[in-house]
């Protein structure tokens, strides 16, 4: 899926995914450097979203 512009689409995604009680934090970049799917050459990727999930063992 390509979501060009709708930056707010994919944190809400990602909000609704996790669950409304998990905080989140993190930052798009501007770019990515990794391997295109139907080359397998490296380019770089525009506008890069990262992850980072944190739990706690009760």
């Amino acid at each position: 899926m390509i979501l060009g512009q709708r930056t707010e689409d994919e944190i809400e995604a990602v909000h609704e995914m996790l669950g409304k009680d998990t905080a989140q934090i993190g930052f798009y970049s501007y770019g990515e450097i990794s391997p295109h799917v139907n080359t397998g050459c490296c380019e770089l990727h525009n506008q890069t979203m990262t992850i980072t999930l944190l739990s706690e063992d009760s």
